[in-house]
């Protein structure tokens, strides 16, 4: 009797669905074991992480240095500073050490293990708190609308202390980093406070 080569076969043929199986399982380990993907999730390299870091906070820190700095012209340069604001060099130095350590916490954030859940909720209270420094300095200093600057002082406040908090759970030395931002961001608050109500503190 002739042999049907679909019966017959049958054991082979299940023999060879079973090695394409095995082929495509392990086509599919090694596509994600693929070196560009291990690339993704590992942090930036350390000369594009202090890149990154270094252009994010210097921009913030200059935009908000040009409004802040009682010596600087600004596009109202009236401004009933409070008697505590240091003026000259001392200014120049806390707003060095203020740039310095924040630019060094953002980097030690960006080189954390993009497995922290954590990392990127801090980079994103990082880039806020970056943000809305730079908004207040605006609104108070060149706009003069000492509410919505009271405002956004209250919110960089907290947004400096959920970052800060944020920051410990990824890198603890990012987030002591961050205790002098913590210091100007409650010393803003006061000084807004003064030139809103125009009280002497």
């Amino acid at each position: 009797m002739t042999k049907i080569p679909m019966l017959s076969d049958a054991p082979a043929a299940e023999r060879a669905r079973e090695a394409q199986d095995l082929r495509d399982i392990q086509g599919v380990r090694e596509f994600g074991q693929a070196p560009g993907l291990e690339v993704a999730r590992t942090p930036p390299r350390r000369i594009a992480a202090a890149a990154i870091a270094l252009i994010c906070v210097a921009v913030t820190s200059i935009s908000s240095y040009i409004f802040t700095n009682p010596e600087m012209p600004r596009l109202d340069p009236v401004v009933e500073f409070p008697w505590f604001i240091p003026m000259g060099p001392a200014f120049g130095l806390i707003w060095f050490v203020l740039t310095i350590s924040a630019i060094a916490s953002f980097y030690l954030i960006l080189r954390s293990s993009p497995d922290n859940k954590y990392r990127r909720l801090a980079i994103a209270t990082f880039v806020a708190g970056l943000a809305i420094h730079t908004v207040w300095a605006w609104l108070l200093f060149a706009r003069r609308l000492p509410t919505p600057s009271l405002v956004a002082v209250v919110l960089f406040v907290a947004i400096v202390i959920v970052a800060i908090w944020i920051a410990a759970y990824v890198d603890k030395r990012a987030s002591l980093l961050l205790a002098p931002y913590l210091a100007w961001s409650v010393f803003a608050l006061l000084a807004t406070i003064h030139i809103a109500t125009g009280a002497a503190l």
